[in-house]
């Protein structure tokens, strides 16, 4: 199959309703119990986070599967669960196109995709192999 060059325009319908911080106001934040473990055993696919109210009220959300990676890394390198939190409570929270939510990594810095030129990563040195390593 050939391919069918035209201007690209997103089609996933998800809907950015702010940060983690701003639904728990004078709240708090920690993982589901045993979130972690079941992880890092393979048993799931991305961790999960309890949301808590002021008033005690909480629901829970899940951590994308990107998101769950970087924080897996983080705590295996020693940074503290505060710390951890602390990123987390800054992400962006996603409506996704079935109406669940989900905490997610922030795309770029502007808010979308950084693009490279082919030329200039043609200069690069770096494999995929040495990738898969890192």
């Amino acid at each position: 199959m050939a391919f069918n060059f035209k201007q690209y325009v997103s089609t996933a319908n998800l809907t950015e309703l702010g940060t983690v911080s701003k639904f728990i106001p004078g709240g708090s934040i920690k993982f589901v119990p045993g979130t972690i473990d079941r992880y890092n055993l393979g048993t799931i696919k991305a961790m999960a986070m309890v949301l808590t109210l002021k008033n005690g009220d909480s629901d829970t959300c899940p951590l994308s599967k990107r998101v769950s990676a970087v924080v897996k890394k983080a705590l295996d390198n020693g940074t503290s669960k505060r710390d951890v939190l602390a990123a987390i409570a800054k992400l962006e929270v996603l409506e996704m196109e079935d109406g669940s939510n989900i905490i997610s990594a922030p795309r770029g810095s502007s808010g979308e995709e950084e693009s490279f030129e082919i030329a200039s990563l043609n200069k690069s040195k770096v494999t995929y192999d040495e990738l898969a390593t890192w």
